[in-house]
């Protein structure tokens, strides 16, 4: 199991308070707000860590270069995958590529 299935694993078996607060550690180290992807309406709406809560509805549909392998999060949870805020969470992206 790598870092971040045992992040997400361990999530689970929080309760809701306490996997509210680890999500706010994340937000609080995420830069998408610095990525050049990240537009104002995105901003505006707080929307962060895309590579835990996954794409944007807001978010540009034009990713322009990415800043995810950058963030201290995708190093801490050793994500393989990068767009997040374009093509899905890093949950999603694995089982999409599992099954193709």
């Amino acid at each position: 199991m790598d870092a971040f299935e045992q992040w997400m694993d361990n999530s689970w078996q929080k309760n809701a308070h306490d996997r509210k607060e680890s999500i706010l550690i994340k937000k609080a180290a995420c830069i998408c707000p610095a990525c050049p992807s990240h537009n104002k309406k995105s901003s505006d709406d707080k929307e962060l860590i895309y590579c835990i809560t996954g794409k944007s509805p807001l978010c540009t549909a034009e990713v322009r270069d990415c800043s995810c392998t950058k963030c201290s999060v995708t190093a801490e949870l050793d994500l393989i995958y990068h767009d997040f805020c374009f093509t899905g969470n890093e949950a999603a992206q694995r089982y999409a590529h599992e099954v193709h």
